[in-house]
């Protein structure tokens, strides 16, 4: 006889009622399927409630319709008791049905976000989250690091806005770009962030696309816009971070500073609010050298004295003839003792002779016993001629290698000149047989080449003129040198300067002297070429009390016109709209002046 489960242990069909272990009437059930039409007494039916579990019902009793009294035919559930009703088996288990993206009431994963996600959805969410880090997270359900992150972000900009606004933003500026260690902390600091933004980038889409349905061409779609991200982030950080190395290794390389200072040289004070309150003047030694790997040593082709008054910035350039001879050495300085009635050597053969020029070859050479205390010896007794033939304490020095200034001249994207007279490229007075040629022309656009040749070329002309070039081409250096441009090329002009330039300025300097180049920039600049006239006569046999004279009267009419041009600023009322400008005069030649003059107007 067949085992009968217990009446409690008997499993009850979905429609029975709980609460009481009954169930309900047939016209409870729901709609009823029937397979045969519709029911008749004794009829086998089958009946679907709400379209979830097949339930199959027979009348049963002895002798009633269905009935079977053999054991093996008796259906599931049935109970021979009398009275006792048949129950049905236990319904089979439907598998869960499978979850819709687009049913927004599922919950997709413990980071899932309850809205649909498709196409447009993904896309628009990782580019969001790529422009705001942390945006795209919380969109693809990852609330909390997703928070994280914008507040993260909006930390560090807090706290980078906080260190912008105490005190002045150009020092702070200019406090990490000539700081090495500052400048290691940014490079490290730029590459830490690009690459937490890759990820978060990447995190972001990965999350988007999960739950999303995208067919082949959509996943390559958004697999592009990801790149272009990822690029556009890289791009830039890899960009500060290798700017910040480079400017690092010339701040390092270019800014060691003169070990040769004396007592009386002007220095800035760093710590004041005008680091160069109480200076009347900074003189600065422009060297202009053709070292190259065809020649010994260095000798300088160009040599200008820039003399600044730091109040101002008004600038007076005095340029000195490289064959100027019989040059006396500053008071007590070694190169006086070598020298006591100046540098000459009138027995010395055509080439050789004792000019300004091989001052620094001597004391590298057979003067090194004079300057054997000096770290260099040739910048050394250069800075002491120069001072003996004008009169002005050299302060500090700036040196170009002029194979090294056509690189210069490249980065800044060139400079615009005036040629008056047709230049030759190449040959020399020995062998004037040039490879080019530079054509007359007002404002003519020239590349780092043909500026220095515009600059070097001479023996078409004479030494006073090519020093009146020189002077130009350092005025438009100082004029055109756009911000934005040297920016951009920063990491070239960087690596021209580190190979080819050297100065005097030590790190803690550098921001103090910055700030003086601006109020150069914004000033007005003369100049005073050692002509024939103002040195005496001849470079050969020249006044040096008459240079003297003319180098102090050139620097009181500049200072005299700093004071004219304050005055003029205060008490001037502001231009009319209507007034008409006044037309721009055409720069005058000046090749043999006696005075200062603007170097606008004579290039």
């Amino acid at each position: 006889m067949t085992q009968v489960e217990p009446y409690s242990r008997r499993s009850r069909r979905p429609d029975a009622d709980q609460r009481y272990g009954e169930q309900r009437s047939d016209h409870d059930r729901g709609d009823r399927d029937y397979r045969d039409g519709p029911r008749t007494p004794g009829a086998r039916y089958d009946q679907r409630y709400d379209g979830r579990d097949d339930y199959a019902r027979d009348d049963r009793g002895p002798g009633g319709p269905g009935y079977d009294p053999r054991p093996e035919n008796r259906r599931p559930g049935y109970d021979p008791r009398p009275g006792a009703q048949p129950t049905s088996p236990p319904a089979a288990r439907l598998p869960e049905p499978a979850l819709d993206p687009s049913d927004e009431g599922e919950r997709r994963g413990s980071h899932a976000t309850t809205y649909g996600q498709g196409f447009s959805w993904v896309v628009l969410w990782t580019i969001v989250g790529a422009l705001v880090p942390g945006l795209g997270l919380i969109a693809a359900g990852w609330r909390r690091l997703g928070a994280a992150v914008l507040a993260a972000i909006a930390l560090g900009a807090a706290l980078l806005g906080a260190w912008a606004m105490r005190g002045n933003l150009l020092k702070r500026g200019l406090s990490f770009a000539v700081d090495p260690q500052k400048l290691l902390m940014l490079a490290v600091a730029a590459g830490l962030i690009g690459v937490l933004w890759v990820l978060v980038i990447l995190l972001t889409n990965s999350q988007l696309r999960r739950y999303a349905s995208l067919d082949t061409g959509q996943a390559a779609f958004s697999w592009v816009i990801v790149a272009a991200l990822l690029v556009g982030v890289a791009a830039p950080t890899y960009a500060i971070g290798n700017r910040a190395l480079a400017q690092r290794e010339l701040v390092e390389a270019l800014f060691k500073g003169d070990d040769d200072v004396d007592a009386d040289d002007a220095k800035p004070n760093g710590d004041a609010a005008d680091p160069w309150a109480g200076t009347d003047r900074v003189n600065v030694l422009l060297i202009g050298s053709d070292a190259g790997a065809d020649r010994t040593g260095i000798r300088p082709d160009t040599m200008i004295v820039a003399s600044v008054q730091p109040s101002s910035g008004n600038t007076v350039l005095f340029s000195l003839p490289r064959n100027l001879q019989q040059v006396p050495f500053k008071d007590g300085s070694p190169g006086q003792k070598a020298w006591p009635n100046g540098y000459y050597c009138p027995e010395a053969a055509p080439g050789n002779e004792c000019m300004l020029n091989a001052i620094w070859r001597w004391a590298e050479g057979d003067g090194k016993q004079y300057y054997s205390k000096y770290k260099n010896p040739g910048l050394r007794a250069t800075e002491d001629a120069i001072t003996g033939a004008t009169g002005l304490e050299i302060d500090t020095y700036a040196m170009l290698n002029l194979e090294g200034f056509a690189d210069f001249i490249d980065n800044i994207g060139g400079l615009t000149l005036n040629v008056y007279e047709r230049l030759p490229i190449g040959g020399n007075s020995s062998h004037p047989v040039a490879k080019a040629w530079i054509e007359k022309g007002l404002k003519k656009k020239m590349d780092g080449y043909t500026s220095l040749w515009f600059a070097r070329s001479r023996w078409s002309t004479d030494d006073y003129d090519r020093m009146r070039r020189q002077r130009c081409v350092i005025g438009a250096v100082a004029k055109q040198a756009d911000p934005i441009t040297i920016a951009k090329n920063w990491t070239g002009i960087a690596k021209s300067l580190k190979n080819n330039m050297a100065t005097g300025i030590p790190q803690s300097d550098i921001q103090a002297w910055v700030e003086l180049a601006t109020r150069v920039q914004k000033a007005k600049v003369t100049s005073l070429p050692f002509t024939s006239q103002v040195v005496g006569g001849s470079t050969v046999d020249p006044d040096f009390d008459l240079i003297h004279e003319k180098v102090q009267k050139a620097i009181k009419k500049s200072e005299a016109q700093a004071k004219k041009a304050q005055a003029t600023t205060t008490a001037a009322p502001s231009a009319s709209p209507s007034s008409t400008p006044k037309k721009t005069k055409k720069p005058t030649v000046s090749t043999n002046p006696t005075d200062a003059e603007d170097v606008s107007q004579v290039c």
